[in-house]
């Protein structure tokens, strides 16, 4: 392979946000895996098509975003602003992976299964991509697509779309995607000013978003710990790891109420924030192992 050769592919893989991406896949599995805890091959492919379809998502919210992204530093070096992939290119690529994702999605799992992927790009890259350019709080309704894969996963391995269990894993998930987004606005805000977004670094000052997002973070965790009310999570080890996991994170964020307004300390607790919904997936999983 030589270098230019090589050069595309690594162009390709930035467009697809695979270290994002990956993450969702796992969400996907846990939600298939919570309803059927058989390891077969068609979890692993549902799995994969669930993250060749958020690949397929990215890649269209760059296309539509190209000029928004040109303007702001910490992306103004993609692919596409940077000119390393063509426009076309990107389309082509956005097509097949739309295309064999949702393919791959129906095959292992079933047509309603696809639809809900497809849903979730509409809204993702339909409402979520033009509202941010309206309004601060876009996020509210974009945490729609991050609840989603644990569903499509779900709803492929035979569940029901309005099953009590998937309906509290995504109550969850939704409400952990905010304070996950407030995290970046305390880093990046001023560019996405900059670059005609709302932000809320234009409507609150640092330490009202901290405490906002302090607050998301409290109810992040207590709708995880709903989970164990309701029987979702029903081993005693799972629950009190949960629970040991659940008062180290509020613990650990309570020190946003002491940094100083100038200070960023975004890496941090991005990487706790992380941590903690990466647990949460683990221990579902072995809750269903263990039960």
């Amino acid at each position: 392979m030589n270098s230019k050769t090589g050069n595309k592919i690594k162009d390709y893989l930035e467009l697809s946000k695979l270290k994002i991406m990956v993450p969702i896949s796992l969400t996907g599995f846990t939600g298939y895996f919570i309803f059927d805890s058989r390891i077969t091959l068609n979890i692993f492919i549902c799995s994969f098509g669930i993250l060749i379809m958020a690949v397929s998502a990215s890649i269209l919210n760059q296309l539509q975003e190209v000029g928004i992204d040109s303007k702001m530093k910490r992306t103004q070096d993609r692919p596409l602003p940077a000119g390393k992939i063509t426009f076309q290119q990107a389309i082509i690529f956005f097509i097949l992976t739309l295309v064999s994702g949702t393919s791959l999605v129906y095959f292992s799992g079933n047509a309603t299964a696809a639809l809900i992927g497809l849903f979730t790009i509409c809204w993702y890259n339909g409402v979520y991509t033009y509202a941010k350019r309206i309004t601060a709080f876009a996020v509210v309704p974009g945490a729609v697509t991050g609840a989603l894969p644990p569903l499509i996963g779900w709803v492929a391995a035979g569940g029901g779309i309005w099953d009590k269990s998937i309906l509290f894993v995504e109550f969850m998930f939704f409400i952990g995607q905010v304070p996950h987004f407030w995290l970046i606005i305390m880093k990046y805000g001023e560019e996405y000013e900059k670059a005609g977004i709302p932000s809320l670094t234009g409507i609150l000052s640092r330490s009202q978003i901290n405490r906002l997002t302090f607050t998301w973070v409290v109810t992040s965790v207590i709708s995880a710990l709903f989970l164990c009310h309701f029987g979702i999570i029903q081993s005693g080890l799972i629950t009190g790891i949960l629970i040991i996991a659940s008062s180290i994170i509020i613990w650990q964020f309570s020190e946003l109420f002491k940094i100083p307004e100038g200070k960023n300390c975004f890496r941090k607790f991005s990487v706790l924030l992380d941590s903690y919904f990466f647990l949460l997936l683990l221990l579902l999983i072995s809750d269903r192992i263990l039960t």
